[in-house]
């Protein structure tokens, strides 16, 4: 959704201020937590394989125009290109007031905020060749045009080729009505989604005629919490009829099901005064994306969502996603300790069988979640973009991708988490999320069945979970032209096990082999 309105903050707004005084969710403490931890990898039981392409990213539709898309204008294919083979997706909130326009010298249409081109595609394909990406493409749904969106499908499928991966039909249907209120532009006005599947399929019709073999997933629905205890828990039951309804129309074995999640929401943003964004959580600390309970309710939307998509035997995918909606909050989403909440989140739903995240991201304000950004309109004119503390935990999560997921138990009081993967060759990695201020100890890693010997270790570190803008990778940062080349230090085996300390939150990517 990015510049508008973000899921579940919409499905919550008419039960928030009911439940504004609900209890506070809790942070991790600020006393010293025991110093240590333990975790313990069996590499002998090696369960689902991450996807090479599990790590996405997630642009408005109004950037294709942008010349930064154009591998030879910018550094932002190679910021990209350090993240591995994962996926590129151009919707969001702006696909539905974007036009398709086959001939660049007309004018757009009065309604549009922008229009899509034939070259803009070509740009696009070019950039998932250099990026090594797959591309999947949003058309829009709000102006009811089956036509158009094939017609730009067909041109989709001729420049893009191969690395065309889906065409997404409209963004977040489920909540049209209500973006609509918030200046979101004219939306069809679904109140249930047997009133959007009519739609749907006269799309999905003209683009397999115009373009056959084409992909197409979906339903790009909104969801995810608006950070309050009490109504979190009862959003998925809003999603239910749609995500049902979609797959008893459109569901196949192998077909992408796709949902948008994000754990957070700025309301203030949304214009609750502060007061009742604080009450509902709608306003969340660093400590609030760090705690337990963020992790927790993480993990039990994408296990509800899972469920729900290999039930149908279809592939789960959470196509648009990042910390906190309505783009963030600037002091919290572009710290340190919101790269420590990538790395858990992302990995967490790779664990649970997820098969591919799109992190969303606004590149022209780094204050936002975004991971790549231009600094002022100066970088974006010379295509100089940079990273956020963010890009790092996608990175180490990258290095993830390919991997069989592993068993892991980790024990001790802190709040620490831990994710291991066996890959192809034999190599056994592991990541060890600090999140916990209060830790200043060592975490101990055993690893049952793995290749014994040493290993190495990168490392991600700033200077505090706070700090803003900037952050270490292996020791070393990304440059101003987007070279990026992290070393490894080594790490000896001591008592069948590893030692790594921490004397502040940060993370630790481990590879044994």
């Amino acid at each position: 959704m990015g510049t508008g309105i973000r899921g579940a903050a919409i499905t919550a707004i008419g039960t928030v201020a009911l439940t504004a005084a609900g209890p506070a969710m809790a942070v991790p403490a600020a006393a010293d937590t025991p110093a240590a931890v333990t975790v313990h990898v069996d590499a002998t039981a090696p369960g689902r394989v991450i996807p090479e392409d599990f790590l996405g990213l997630s642009f408005e539709a109004d950037q294709l125009h942008r010349t930064w898309t154009d591998p030879q204008r910018s550094n932002v294919d190679e910021l990209i290109g350090h993240l591995g083979a994962g996926n590129l997706r151009f919707s969001a909130n702006a696909v539905d007031n974007t036009a398709w326009q086959p001939d660049p010298s007309a004018p757009p249409p009065a309604w549009a905020d922008a229009a899509v081109s034939p070259d803009d595609l070509s740009r696009l394909g070019a950039l998932a060749e250099a990026t090594d990406t797959t591309v999947d493409l949003g058309v829009n749904l709000a102006r009811r045009d089956p036509a158009a969106a094939a017609d730009e499908a067909g041109q989709a499928r001729e420049r893009i080729g191969p690395r065309l991966r889906s065409i997404q039909i409209g963004n977040e249907p489920n909540v049209y009505p209500i973006v609509g209120l918030f200046g979101g532009g004219e939306r069809p006005q679904y109140v249930l989604p047997q009133q959007y599947v009519p739609d749907a399929r006269a799309y999905r019709d003209a683009i397999a005629a115009a373009a056959p073999g084409t992909r197409i997933s979906g339903p790009d629905t909104a969801g995810g919490a608006v950070g309050n205890p009490v109504i979190d828990p009862l959003l998925p039951a809003a999603l239910d009829p749609w995500l049902d309804a979609y797959i008893a129309a459109f569901g196949a074995p192998g077909a992408a099901l796709t949902q948008h999640y994000y754990p957070f929401v700025n309301t203030e943003r949304m214009g609750f005064p502060q007061e009742l964004s604080d009450a509902v959580g709608g306003l969340p600390m660093v400590d609030k994306l760090l705690s337990r309970e963020t992790s927790d309710k993480q993990a039990a939307f994408l296990r509800y969502f899972v469920a729900k998509a290999e039930g149908a035997g279809m592939v789960p995918r959470i196509s648009e996603t990042n910390s906190v909606a309505m783009e963030g909050r600037p002091g919290v989403t572009d710290t340190v300790g919101a790269a420590l909440w990538t790395i858990d989140y992302a990995m967490t739903a790779a664990r649970e069988g997820v098969a591919g995240i799109n992190l969303h991201d606004h590149i022209d304000d780094c204050t936002s979640y975004s991971m790549i950004c231009f600094a002022d309109p100066a970088a974006a004119d010379s295509g100089t973009a940079r990273v956020n503390p963010n890009y790092y935990g996608a990175y180490m999560v990258g290095r993830m991708a390919g991997g069989a997921v592993l068993p892991v138990t980790v024990d001790g009081a802190a709040h620490v988490s831990a994710f291991a993967v066996r890959m192809p060759d034999g190599a056994v990695r592991v990541i060890v999320d600090d999140m916990d201020r209060g830790f200043d100890g060592t975490v101990r890693v055993t690893i049952d069945g793995g290749p014994g010997g040493g290993a190495t270790m990168q490392r991600l570190d700033g200077e505090s979970v706070d700090t803003v803008g900037e952050a270490t990778y292996a020791g070393t940062t990304v440059a101003a032209d987007g070279s990026f080349a992290p070393g490894s230090e080594p790490v000896l085996a001591e008592d069948g096990g590893y030692a790594v300390r921490f004397g502040r939150p940060g993370a630790v990517l481990l590879t044994a082999g």
